[in-house]
Formats: structure tokens, C-alpha cells, sequence
């Protein structure tokens, strides 16, 4: 398996062991910025509009704009610096073992012949599984989009090795934006709006 690879599984496996905001975020810039290592190693002329969109989404959106646009709101709020993403027990923890597992038995199942896109499919699948994990185990609405994003990342992992319309992979770059600003405003505004007490991170509380 490619090692960049073995590296983004571990790093999606981080902040469910880890419990900080912080971290979680950090994890999300480098999966992107691992995306973009990887979608350079596969196309390494950048000789096509599609190859420069699809660099700018994986490393300028996804490893940069959209951890920092998170992480600015947060500390402005002052955020717990504590944040799990799972519950935090052996339950939990197993569980994610076993998701990666499974991910990697699915792409054996999908590519029993192994070859290069057998890691692709078992790292994007891992992706997916834990980010829905954290989406059913967690209220929080930092944890929901951080949990979204994950998803969002493994689905990008999937299309890697594709070759796509530019004028596709520009909507969807725009759809990715727009997601991370509505995410970036949805926590800047939630404080004010109840009177009880709502933390961004944890959720609310009574």
C-alpha cells in the first residue's frame, strides 16, 4: 500500500483517539494537503485545467480554507479545548478498528486482484465510514461538519484517479465553498441564537 496512504488512514483515525477540536481540524487540513500529494504524484505535469482545479480544491479549500475558517470562529468563541468525536470509550475505539477492517475487506471484495486502486478504494472507504460514525454518535454541531467534511474528503479520495470535466470540478469547488461559509456562519451565529446556553463544539446545554 502506498505509504501516503497508510498516512491519510491514520491520519482520518487520529482524532477518534484524540480528543481536541484542535486536533480534529489539524486532521482535516492534512488529509487535504495528503489529497493534493497524492493528486500531484498522479498527475505531475499539471498540464490540464482539470489537474489545477482539482490541486487548488484538495490543498487551498481542503487543507487550508476550510480548517482555518473553522478554527478562527472557534477560538473566538473561546471553545472547550476538549472536543470527542466518539464517545470516548473502548466501545468506540473498537468500533473504529473495525470500520477501517471493514473498509479494507470491502475493497478487497470490490478488487480482488489488488493493483493501485484497491488502496484508493480502502483509504476513501475509511473515510466515509468514520466520518458517518462520528455523524450517528455526536450532536454537536462542530462535530456534525467536522463529521460532513470527512465524508466529503473520502469521497474525494474515490475520485482521485478519475479524470473529470473542468466545468464539473469547478461546481463543485463552488459547492464546497459554499458549504464551508454557511459552516463558518452557522457556528458564528449560533451562540445568539437561544437563550440557553449552546457551545459550538459539545452542543447544547440546560
Amino acid at each position: 500500500m502506498n505509504p501516503i496512504l497508510i498516512a491519510f488512514v491514520g491520519v482520518l483515525m487520529l482524532p477518534q483517539f484524540v480528543a481536541s477540536w484542535r486536533l480534529t481540524l489539524f486532521s482535516l487540513s492534512l488529509q487535504g494537503l495528503l489529497m493534493a500529494w497524492i493528486s500531484y504524484d498522479l498527475h505531475t505535469s499539471l498540464d490540464s485545467v482539470g489537474a489545477w482545479i482539482q490541486m487548488f480544491d484538495l490543498a487551498i479549500v481542503r487543507g487550508l480554507a476550510a480548517p482555518i475558517a473553522l478554527y478562527a470562529v472557534l477560538r473566538g468563541q473561546r471553545a472547550s479545548a476538549r472536543h470527542d468525536v466518539i464517545p470516548p470509550n473502548l466501545m468506540s475505539w473498537t468500533l473504529v478498528l473495525v470500520l477501517v477492517l471493514v473498509a479494507f475487506r470491502f475493497a478487497d471484495m470490490l478488487l480482488p486482484a489488488g493493483g493501485p486502486d484497491h488502496s484508493f478504494v480502502a483509504a476513501a472507504c475509511a473515510g466515509v465510514l468514520l466520518g458517518v460514525l462520528v455523524l450517528s454518535t455526536q450532536t454537536g454541531p462542530f462535530s456534525q461538519m467536522a463529521g460532513a467534511l470527512g465524508i466529503e474528503n473520502g469521497i474525494a479520495m474515490f475520485e482521485l484517479r478519475g479524470h473529470h470535466d473542468p466545468a464539473m470540478q469547478i461546481a463543485q469547488t463552488l459547492i464546497l465553498v459554499a458549504t464551508i461559509l454557511l459552516f463558518r456562519w452557522y457556528l458564528k451565529t449560533l451562540p445568539r441564537a437561544s437563550a440557553v446556553k449552546v457551545s459550538a463544539v459539545e452542543g447544547m446545554h440546560p
